[in-house]
């Protein structure tokens, strides 16, 4: 049952001025068993890899990260009916995802809302249960400052920006809570709050903090504070400790990511990072971008190309037009460029003397679910991680999925894209171990899910 109160709307936007977030709640996520096996291991492959990086260059890792792992195949060359190569794959990982805000604190209202629809998501075994998210956030603060020296109990710190611009006021507001609730003093901290820098301390009225959690990205926070006070704030605060340290935010680049992983393949060649093939630098040439579109095509990823932004995909009609109507009916061509014979000649000349700071992936074909003849569901899936520093290990947290519908009737939508400008919903993502082996029979998997759960690597359409 609903508790009187309980609120289980997701929002955005300043405070009085709040829009409902859509939710798809028919159709969830459930990443279990065989297929979360797969995933823990390319989100462990990957972290190690972060880790090793950045003790390696000099940076303070953070303690919170989202890695974005889908289910995806690419086409057999020559053969358009069958996909191949169907795997967990990270096509963003904790280089690329450091952006402070990605612990989906809103799983505990994805999780009611499950149960008040009827379905049951407690027959799954959580790694960490959806309920428990801004609590685990709240005790890594005390874990970090113990972890660094403090004693008793931190004072901490939201850092965001002001209200009317913030685009996850819910979650600051709740994050601050359940601070409060764990027995911190929490301090919200916007320039309304004229926070100051004194003694290599963040200071909020005459408050030092101790550890803050920031919810903004470094590039905003000169738009936000002014230039003198962001300086000191990201140069000056060596006695704060930032969950999500600022330097972090500098990582934000498929190519130090790609980068960062050969590294750590070089060292572990049986820990390989599954991700997209990649190409850097020289290795961008025609001829080895036209590998790519025998497989299907690419995707073009500028250096910040984070969130969608600076993302660009191509596919080769000729490759994959069969398993683009197979698994989504159609593509509308908004987020991506379709090649014909022409075009594709004409694409790949351009990569003749190809000098960018750009990443040239393999474009590979996300998992969908087939909910009628008419319509299918694309997902793309964030499983957020925790750094114990106690433990010193990762341990995995409820995330969220993106939903994007698709069908002849979907105008906003069709797209390999799944960020919001492409039509994409929140849906609830349900992470684990089956209880009971009977216990996911009434699921809806999409067909390269479907391959995972039963050990097979291809498919055939």
């Amino acid at each position: 049952m609903l508790h009187r109160g309980e609120d289980l709307r997701l929002l955005d936007g300043g405070l009085g001025e709040e829009n409902s977030i859509p939710c798809y709640d028919d159709s969830p996520t459930w990443l279990i068993d065989a297929a979360w096996d797969q995933v823990k291991t390319v989100a462990r492959n990957a972290l190690d890899a972060y880790m090793k990086y950045c003790r390696e260059e000099g940076y303070s890792h953070s303690y919170l990260l989202g890695l974005d792992i889908l289910f995806m195949g690419q086409m057999e060359p020559g053969n358009p009916g069958k996909i191949v190569d169907i795997r967990p794959t990270l096509v963003e990982g904790p280089c690329c995802n450091s952006y402070p805000a990605c612990p989906a604190v809103d799983a505990y209202k994805l999780y009611r809302r499950l149960q008040v629809r009827g379905f049951d998501p407690d027959r799954i075994e959580y790694p960490s249960h959806p309920t428990m998210v801004r609590q685990k956030i709240a005790a890594l603060m005390v874990s970090i400052h113990r972890r660094n020296g403090g004693t008793g109990m931190p004072k901490v710190a939201v850092f965001t920006r002001p209200y009317p611009e913030s685009e996850e006021e819910t979650a600051h507001v709740e994050m601050l809570q359940a601070f409060s609730r764990a027995g911190m003093d929490a301090y919200r901290i916007t320039p309304d709050e004229k926070p100051y820098v004194k003694d290599g301390k963040l200071h909020v009225g005459s408050v030092p903090i101790d550890v803050v959690y920031r919810r903004i990205e470094r590039i905003h926070v000169p738009v936000f504070y002014g230039e003198a006070l962001a300086h000191q704030i990201i140069n000056e605060t060596p006695n704060t400790i930032f969950v999500n340290p600022w330097k972090v935010d500098d990582l934000r680049s498929k190519t130090i990511e790609e980068r960062c992983f050969r590294r750590w393949e070089a060292e572990h060649p049986d820990r390989p990072v599954s991700r997209p093939t990649t190409l850097l630098d020289q290795e961008v040439t025609p001829e080895n971008v036209r590998k790519l579109a025998d497989r299907g095509g690419w995707v073009i990823k500028k250096w910040n190309s984070t969130g969608g932004k600076g993302v660009f995909l191509y596919f080769n009609d000729a490759a994959a037009s069969e398993a683009v109507r197979m698994l989504y009916i159609k593509a509308d061509g908004r987020h991506m460029v379709h090649l014909n014979p022409d075009e594709l000649e004409k694409e790949l000349a351009a990569f003749k003397d190809f000098n960018e700071n750009t990443a040239v992936q393999q474009l590979r074909l996300l998992d969908a679910r087939v909910l009628s003849d008419s319509k299918r569901l694309v997902y793309d899936t964030r499983i957020n991680a925790l750094y114990n520093p106690e433990l010193e290990t990762w341990e995995f947290i409820s995330g969220m999925s993106r939903s994007v519908p698709c069908g002849p009737d979907v105008s906003n939508g069709n797209s390999l894209l799944t960020n919001i400008s492409s039509g994409a919903e929140v849906s609830p993502l349900i992470i684990g171990y089956s209880r009971t082996p009977e216990s996911h029979a009434d699921l809806t998997f999409g067909p390269l899910l479907n391959a995972i759960m039963q050990s097979r690597t291809s498919v055939i359409i």
